[in-house]
């Protein structure tokens, strides 16, 4: 009874309550208060102990009182949850959240638009707490919603589970991880989820510090931080980080990884729900993610998805489609979910205005009706051209100091000293009667149509597009290139850049090359994978030689591989579609997991396996076929006498521990190099076969062993 007693107490004292010296063995009474007010909890083990005593002498006292009849410590924390957490104006917060976002994807749409998550296609691999994969299967988002699938994880997972999903950018990681949050009801589940929105902000570097610190700030002063983290521990809590790639740039060093990466393990104990979005990022795939994880990956589960480019179908019904194409708009050129949103909800009469006119662009039109709403709005003087110019110097701003949102304080500060004259100006063209002071215009404009307040109470861009159309506009008018002078190649981090690129897809064909241009004439110094981008997205053609060029998981179409030279490059997971190969092109690369859809050869002639190695793909025509009877005669392993034969036994060890007794997801480098007796040919024959018969999956450039796999070893071990 003693140790029962004591546990209730240290749950009461983690809430702040105070144990009453009135207490007995068979009574508990905790005092709680707050300001003026004073509360009184009277625990009782027996429902037939009189309790009347202790009620009376606390109300003449002031407490407001509640009795509790318990008969285990599970109830009282039950309890006292439902009390701080379920049943206060927190639940209410998160149904706003979640409301405050759909009103913040209708501001940039047409009234009466309507907000629908858009569901797509998407990959799904599980480990089990013994590291085996117990699930590895694509999903089509006909068959079944990512978020049934989560919420059945969430349901049907016992003990800690770790979800990942990932996606390039605008493929709707936000929207998922707020519909996620929209998904786990307060009333139903018993569950508070805890969402918070990941920016880059200047002040804030340290993952852990800036997670504790929005603790605080989202519950009430009177909770304290340890109880939160304890209610996440057991499930109560689920966490959902939205944006965790938002603290990862370039300059990141291992350890800054391994410490983002050791905080959320830290709070996968018991049963811990965490889910974290981020866009695709080698820091996923890499060697320091797979320590962290594998050496905690006894405390919980790990399930990762992975968000597939949204179709045309998904986005807009066929009339709608026929419509568009009957009028000669390319849009399977379009995948930017943001005109793809406004190309849903715009009347269909002013579409055709639109489609019919030769004037501008889709994306002239679409920024034309934003900024001229905007006017009307918010009752700017300000022409559409001269509110693009005060958000392009925001842009640079937050370039030249690499972060992604501010204090409001901040932002408004910006636009009252970066742009007076323009405010001036503005301020003429006021009826007197309707004329705003230069506090209140900065605070309107603070307020603007492409800013957003996100989770955190700072402002920044409100999405990746509209931010990385100003990276471009800023480059094509010359404007890094006259406020840095020779240092504007420094100012902009690559993944502001890499945004610029994705925005600009859907530009003018002149406006892609003049930022082609800029970014190929100056040296930038980013990375191959950057410069391949945008000789892809912006050219749809190959214009430099490439050497140790790492692409993973996109869709390349309708690119030719030729006149240029590719070394020692590696594509792994890369579906390409209708592209033409010169295989002289390429000299120690390699096709990890990729597949070729009406692919096709440029010349036949004999190659080195190690120039063109093929693993582990697939086609749907005879591409493969192709390329394996190009190889040279003489790296036959059939060829090759007294050499021992690889067998599927010794690549499958390769993917454990030491021990040889708990699974390892392993690169496919490391795996070529702890096997470099044998070649690479035979390797991939091997591995070949072990994919066919589920017994090891592939992600990107990293396998996993699956559970049917650890039988056949255990078996044959034994």
């Amino acid at each position: 009874m003693t140790e029962k007693l004591n546990l209730v107490d240290r749950l009461f004292e983690s809430y702040n309550y105070k144990i009453s010296k009135n207490s007995t063995k068979e009574v508990r009474i905790y005092t709680l208060q707050y300001g003026m007010y004073h509360a009184a909890e009277i625990i009782s083990f027996d429902e037939n102990t009189d309790v009347s005593i202790f009620k009376k002498e606390l109300s003449d006292l002031g407490y407001a009182t509640d009795i509790k009849i318990v008969k285990n410590i599970e109830e009282v924390e039950e309890y006292l949850f439902e009390g701080f957490f379920i049943k206060t104006p927190l639940g209410n917060e998160l149904k706003n959240r979640y409301k405050n976002f759909v009103r913040k994807q209708l501001l940039n749409l047409p009234e009466k638009s309507h907000y629908k998550y858009i569901d797509s296609d998407f990959d799904f691999i599980m480990q089990n707490k013994l590291g085996e994969v117990t699930e590895a299967k694509s999903y089509s988002s006909k068959d079944k919603s990512i978020i049934t699938k989560i919420n059945e994880l969430f349901t049907e997972t016992k003990g800690a589970l770790f979800i990942i999903i990932e996606a390039p950018a605008g493929f709707g990681k936000t929207c998922t991880a707020n519909e996620i949050l929209n998904s786990i009801t307060v009333e139903n589940s018993k569950k508070l989820p805890f969402f918070t929105e990941l920016s880059r902000n200047r002040e804030a570097r340290v993952f852990k510090h800036i997670l504790l610190n929005e603790i605080d700030d989202q519950f009430p002063n009177g909770i304290k931080q340890n109880v939160v983290l304890e209610q996440i521990y057991k499930g109560r809590i689920p966490l959902i980080i939205d944006g965790f790639d938002e603290l990862i740039t370039k300059d990141s060093n291992k350890k800054d990884v391994e410490s983002m990466l050791s905080t959320i393990v830290d709070l996968l104990q018991n049963d811990a729900k965490i889910v974290i979005t981020s866009r695709k990022t080698a820091i996923l795939n890499s060697e320091e993610f797979i320590e962290t994880i594998n050496s905690s990956i006894e405390d919980f589960s790990l399930a990762r998805f992975e968000i597939k480019e949204p179709t045309i179908e998904n986005w807009l019904h066929s009339e709608r489609m026929k419509f568009i194409e009957d009028n000669g708009f390319p849009i399977n050129q379009i995948s930017n979910p943001v005109l793809l949103s406004y190309l849903r909800n715009i009347p269909l009469e002013k579409l055709k205005e639109f489609l019919t006119s030769k004037e501008s662009t889709l994306i002239d039109k679409y920024f034309d009706y934003l900024l001229t709403r905007e006017r009307t709005r918010q009752n700017l003087k300000l022409d559409n051209q001269t509110q693009f110019r005060i958000f392009r110097k925001l842009n640079r701003f937050m370039s030249e100091y690499n972060f992604t949102a501010e204090t409001k304080e901040t932002i408004k500060d910006f636009i009252k000293d970066y742009n007076p004259k323009i405010l001036q100006e503005s301020l003429k063209k006021y009826k007197p009667e309707e004329k705003p002071s230069i506090e209140e215009l900065t605070e309107t404009l603070s307020n603007h149509v492409f800013l957003d307040r996100k989770s955190d109470g700072n402002v920044g861009f409100i999405n990746d597009f509209i931010f990385g159309f100003l990276i471009s506009e800023n480059l094509i008018l010359n404007k890094f290139q006259e406020h840095y002078k020779d240092n504007f190649t420094k100012i902009i981090p690559q993944d502001f850049a890499q945004k610029s690129i994705e925005a600009s897809r859907i530009q003018s064909k002149e406006n892609k090359i003049k930022l082609w241009t800029v970014y190929n004439n100056h040296n930038f110094g980013y990375d191959s994978e950057f410069y391949f981008d945008s000789d892809y997205l912006l050219m749809n053609k190959i214009s430099r030689n490439y050497n140790q060029l790492f692409l993973s998981d996109r869709i390349i179409k309708d690119l030719k591989f030729e006149k240029y030279n590719f070394e020692n490059c590696v594509f792994a997971g890369v579906t390409f579609e209708n592209c033409i190969f010169s295989i002289t092109s390429f000299q120690k690369s390699s096709f990890q997991n990729c597949k070729f859809y009406n692919c096709n050869l440029l010349n036949k002639t004999s190659i080195i396996y190690d120039d063109f190695g093929i693993y582990v793909c697939q086609d749907n025509n005879d591409f493969i076929k192709d390329i394996n009877s190009l190889y040279s005669k003489d790296n036959d392993i059939d060829e090759v006498l007294d050499k021992k034969v690889l067998t599927e036994q010794q690549v499958l060890q390769q993917f454990l521990q030491v021990d040889i007794k708990r699974p390892k997801p392993r690169k496919f480098s490391v795996i070529k190099m702890r096997l470099n007796e044998y070649s690479d040919r035979e390797i991939n024959a091997v591995i070949d076969s072990l994919i066919r018969k589920e017994f090891l999956h592939f992600k990107d450039d990293v396998g996993f062993i699956t559970r049917e796999a650890m039988n056949y070893l255990n078996h044959n071990n034994n």
